[in-house]
């Protein structure tokens, strides 16, 4: 009568396609789930956007995040929102990867908009960072 089941080496062989199956997927993982956090920037900014705009229309200038009713951190919280300049004119919102969050490493880094739209010049994110 012969024994079912399988052997110690055929387990070991399945496990060593696992652990290389899964060291080559892992690093991919990260990246996508980096980029698929730049979202929540992005999706911040328009939102502060859309209410700068309405702010401004009600009021001679842009506002601060506070007189907006904004926290200093994104929708999801991955990032730090802050509004640096602003005037009757224009202003310029930006958004910081957390300190020792999971996008501090990002190649985008900090993406920044204005009343125009998103700032695409030297020290802030790309048009393709921007496509997400």
């Amino acid at each position: 009568m012969r024994q079912r089941g399988f052997s110690l080496v055929e387990i070991i062989i399945v496990l060593a396609i696992v652990a290389i199956l899964a060291a080559i997927a892992f690093p991919g993982y990260g990246l996508f789930m980096q980029k698929a956090r730049r979202s929540d920037a992005i999706n911040s900014l328009l939102a502060l956007q859309l209410d700068q705009a309405a702010w401004r229309h009600r009021d001679y200038d842009y506002a601060t995040l506070e007189e907006l009713g904004w926290a200093a951190q994104s929708l999801d919280g991955y990032y730090s929102l802050a509004i640096g300049q602003r005037s009757a004119s224009q202003f310029v919102a930006t958004a910081t990867p957390m300190i020792d969050g999971p996008q501090q490493d990002d190649d985008c880094a900090v993406f920044a908009i204005d009343q125009e739209g998103p700032l695409l010049v030297a020290g802030y994110a790309d048009a393709a960072c921007w496509r997400r």
